[in-house]
């Protein structure tokens, strides 16, 4: 269907990355570091990015199991910012605990993030 130019929605690229290779399944903003998320593979990798440190590559890369299965689900703890849990293609839920220095809040990240999403009107 024809929409008008108002009905659209304007979206860009703020920053890319590839992980490893495959496939993306699921990502998610850490609810604790404005500045770090986490990505499930299709080769059964999670994927922690803080983009302090590297806007492109991750700074942990863990295998969910040890088949390569892709792991299709991933989630923060809402209550317990340390906690992650990703889910594979075997039915296997594990849990992660996430070092303080991806979960303890860094001054100035959100001007940061700002930052990072307005380069691209520059």
């Amino acid at each position: 269907p024809k929409t008008s130019r108002s009905q659209e929605a304007v979206v860009s690229t703020q920053s890319t990355g590839e992980p490893v290779a495959g496939y993306l399944f699921a990502v998610e903003w850490s609810p604790a570091r404005p500045l770090v998320f986490a990505a499930a593979t299709s080769h059964g990798s999670l994927l922690i990015y803080d983009m302090k440190k590297s806007r492109v590559s991750p700074v942990l890369q863990l295998a969910t199991n040890a088949t390569k299965c892709p792991a299709y689900a991933l989630a923060f703890n809402s209550r317990r910012a340390d906690l992650l849990c990703t889910g594979d293609g075997q039915g296997t839920v594990k849990v992660w605990k996430l070092g303080e220095g991806l979960t303890s809040p860094l001054a100035g990240e959100d001007q940061i993030l700002s930052r990072i999403a307005a380069s691209s009107y520059d």
